[in-house]
């Protein structure tokens, strides 16, 4: 089931239900993309202002990849859908003999792997999503600054749900090569994410002081 024509009200009660499905890694997918309009309301009410016009092709490109932005987070809302299924389906395989057991066991690990793989996808957007945070916040319509603060706020969240969700399917995968490949690059993730963050602070500091 594909959740994005969903209104806002409807998509909470979705999540607010009995279901485990949609979950915190839908959520976090929505929340990353609200964050992403945000910085393209920004962009797109700084172009053609003539105070700004410097940076009105930057700020048209910005509007390009947030759209595509959006449209990648609600195609990982779906797919961190489809891989939990997934995963419950696969604990639901027969487990009597020893050969079900051996392929009950491996379509779990496929399936935890997969499961691991859509909250990482997140992570590595959202992760880059911060860089056009950090465009319209320094060049961006300085009236709507507030609007870019709670993009980054939007994106911090968005990586963590999405980190928090690759780390609980990493406890459960046996394959270790793979563990620490994706913890590693998720560790790299979150160190550039942390980078950007603190100099979004140092311009919010900025601002406030002009």
């Amino acid at each position: 089931m594909s959740y994005e024509k969903e209104s806002i009200k409807e998509f909470c009660n979705l999540v607010a239900s009995g279901n485990p499905t949609p979950g915190g890694g839908s959520v976090g997918a929505v929340v990353g993309a609200l964050g992403a309009s945000l910085v393209e309301m920004v962009a797109n009410l700084t172009i053609g202002k003539k105070k700004y016009e410097e940076w009105e092709a930057e700020m048209e490109k910005i509007v390009e990849r947030m759209e595509a932005f959006r449209e990648k987070a609600f195609g990982i809302m779906n797919k961190d859908i489809e891989a939990f299924n997934k995963v419950m389906e696969c604990y639901k395989l027969p487990n009597s003999s020893e050969e079900e057991k051996r392929f009950r066991k491996e379509k779990i690990q496929e399936a935890l792997k997969e499961a691991a793989d859509v909250p990482f996808e997140l992570c590595r957007l959202t992760s880059n999503l911060v860089d056009d945070v950090l465009l319209v916040a320094k060049y961006g319509n300085k009236n709507l600054f507030s609007d870019a603060q709670a993009a980054c706020e939007l994106c911090r969240a968005a990586f963590n749900i999405g980190k928090a969700n690759v780390n609980i399917n990493l406890k459960l995968i046996k394959d270790e090569s793979f563990k620490k490949t994706l913890s590693d690059e998720l560790e790299e993730l979150e160190a550039k994410l942390n980078y950007s963050l603190k100099v979004f602070e140092e311009i919010a500091s900025s601002i406030q002081r002009s």
